[in-house]
């Protein structure tokens, strides 16, 4: 890596972030700033680091051969991480031994709760015979093996130079006598009860485990199924959720306790009811831009505006996500000011287009619902009591009603 020379920094911007260059990396054939020449220093030093620690390990297909060479903190962490009990005192022999003792019958445990991903991935090391480049794996498995390492079903190594992952001997025999239908079957319906959950971790943001167990009886029997071992291990695995207490929180929310309150004032409120086939859906790729929310607006806008596709859905997945935190209003004032349209018709029209998009948004402060459902039901109640303009809305936002739902209605009450 080469700094500039002062002509070079006035006419060269960093590739990573934009910023003015300094620097000349011959390895990533681009120009960099300090502050991301530094963070790429850090990384090639850190990955030295971590190459010269997987050069000291065995390639070996023996669980004893693998395990013996890791630090007595990655054998307690693989342990502790497959539910080996009472292992706080142990020094590292007596702890190889203990995990050695009852590794079979945890992992044999732990393939009961796998869906078909998991298994597919483990299959794929069986097929080429426990062994997988590092550079021939893509990146979003790549993520995912950390569940199986963590749980040394996969171990990572590097010889000569070359980044390595290794399946146990042990573990290929226990994935292959899987291969079979009712193995197959189970983890078939595995993978259902996980997807719908996922989907609806999308959905509702925040539930009780208990409730998820309601919802998803609506889809399914599950009267002899592990529900909460199933969902809790997904959790690892996919880390999209997380635990908090009695609450699975989707990893997207900061906050999980403001959003129980706004969820709590409206107590009657219940969870929208979903059809299967729209939950199942929001695990494609682009799911936003499918929907049928997603394609009314992007036609809509398509045609008044002309727009990049990718900057476009980029552009509803924002929204998706900063109408959950924020009103529908301000998420939209929030977008129209970040792609900057300065002619004020223009600007009305995009504002438009989108707050009827964001309006059909399922919000995790709804349960769910959409802020077009809540209004709806808000004019079914209305319909049946007469609702003053400054009682509060009873759609449970704590506002008055002519400042929420009631908003764009006209000052006359017909109902007086």
């Amino acid at each position: 890596m080469k700094k500039c020379n002062e002509e070079e920094i006035e006419n060269n911007k960093c590739k990573n972030c934009g910023e003015q260059a300094s620097y000349f990396s011959d390895e990533n054939n681009g120009w960099l700033c300090e502050d991301c020449r530094s963070i790429e220093d850090g990384l090639d030093k850190l990955a030295d680091k971590i190459e010269k620690k997987l050069s000291k390990r065995v390639y070996s297909f023996d669980l004893n051969e693998l395990i013996n060479c890791l630090s007595k903190d990655e054998i307690y962490n693989i342990a502790r991480n497959l539910g080996v009990n009472k292992i706080s005192g142990l020094n590292k022999e007596k702890l190889i031994e203990t995990l050695l003792k009852e590794y079979k019958n945890l992992v044999e445990k732990r393939a009961l709760f796998f869906d078909e991903e998991r298994y597919k991935i483990l299959k794929s090391y069986v097929d080429s015979k426990g062994v997988k480049l590092f550079d021939d794996i893509d990146e979003e498995e790549a993520d995912k093996s950390v569940y199986f390492i963590q749980q040394g079903m996969l171990f990572p190594i590097a010889k000569d130079g070359v980044s390595i992952f290794l399946m146990p001997e042990i573990v290929q025999g226990l994935i292959k006598e899987r291969n079979n239908l009712e193995y197959r079957r189970k983890i078939k319906f595995n993978s259902e009860i996980i997807n719908i959950f996922r989907a609806m971790n999308k959905v509702y943001g925040i539930l009780k485990l208990e409730d998820a167990k309601e919802i998803i009886e609506r889809y399914f029997n599950i009267e002899n199924c592990e529900f909460e071992e199933l969902i809790r291990e997904a959790t690892y695995y996919y880390n999209e959720y997380r635990e908090e207490g009695i609450f699975i929180v989707n990893n997207e929310i900061d906050n999980f306790e403001e959003l129980l309150k706004d969820i709590d004032t409206e107590k009657d409120l219940s969870y929208a009811m979903i059809s299967k086939e729209e939950l199942l859906n929001m695990l494609e790729e682009n799911w936003v831009y499918n929907s049928k929310a997603g394609k009314t607006f992007y036609k809509e806008f398509t045609n008044m505006f002309r727009v990049d596709r990718d900057m476009l859905i980029a552009m509803m997945e924002d929204l998706i996500f900063d109408v959950q935190e924020n009103e529908p209003k301000d998420a939209v004032d929030k977008m129209i000011e970040l792609i900057n349209i300065e002619n004020d018709e223009a600007r009305y029209v995009a504002s438009s287009m989108m707050n009827k998009f964001v309006k059909k948004i399922r919000l995790w402060r709804y349960k769910g619902s959409t802020t077009n459902e809540i209004k709806s039901n808000v004019v079914s109640l209305k319909a049946n009591k007469d609702i003053k303009r400054n009682d509060p809305c009873p759609c449970g936002s704590l506002k008055k009603y002519k400042k929420c739902c009631g908003k764009d209605e006209k000052v006359i009450n017909l109902l007086e």
